[in-house]
């Protein structure tokens, strides 16, 4: 799994990480196990929550638009928002707070500037489904439809720190941060600080 090989990397062995919109805690489980976590997760549907709880892992059931700022400040050494960007009420305001709670804070989001979207909307006229946004336009959890150059465009504007960025594309190949990332990329990830 490409998404897991960047967040093992960035993530060092031993830390306290956080993670949001943690689902059944699939992600928490594999880190714990290859680089030793401590790991915790904050998700909206108690069908997962109950499930990772049922599996031994720290699940709270809360909702991310509103329930981080029960957190102290620097509590976590990494936050991970992985995929859930898009679909948060306010994502700058969460994006602040959750530079608060954490040295390091992984954001990984689609790229809604990705040629295959692009030539989607072009040649169809609809809006367009792909692996990753496999939804239609009525159903779809994503509200704030943004791009790589739109992120890059926040974090200069908020002075947040890029420490690394990595991009996949199609069949979840790397792509090269210097070869036109925001055309060629499905998918975005980001290890920020404040």
């Amino acid at each position: 799994m490409k998404k897991l090989g960047i967040i093992k990397k960035w993530v060092k062995e031993g830390s306290k990480v956080l993670f949001l919109g943690c689902g059944n805690g699939e992600i928490i489980k594999t880190l714990q196990l290859s680089n030793s976590i401590k790991g915790f997760g904050i998700d909206l549907d108690e069908n997962k929550v109950c499930e990772a709880i049922s599996n031994g892992l720290s699940v709270i059931q809360g909702d991310i638009n509103y329930d981080l700022s029960d957190y102290p400040k620097k509590s976590f050494d990494y936050v991970i928002a992985h995929d859930i960007i898009q679909i948060m009420t306010k994502p700058d305001i969460t994006i602040k707070q959750i530079l608060e709670l954490a040295d390091k804070v992984i954001i990984s989001f689609p790229n809604f500037a990705y040629t295959k979207i692009r030539l989607g909307i072009l040649f169809t006229g609809r809006m367009p489904k792909t692996k990753i946004l496999p939804y239609e336009w009525y159903d779809s959890p994503n509200i704030h439809l943004f791009t790589i150059k739109d992120f890059k465009d926040f974090c200069k504007k908020e002075k947040i720190t890029i420490i690394d960025e990595c991009y996949t594309g199609l069949n979840k190949k790397s792509i090269s941060k210097i070869f036109f990332p925001n055309l060629f990329s499905e998918f975005a990830y980001f290890l920020l600080k404040k």
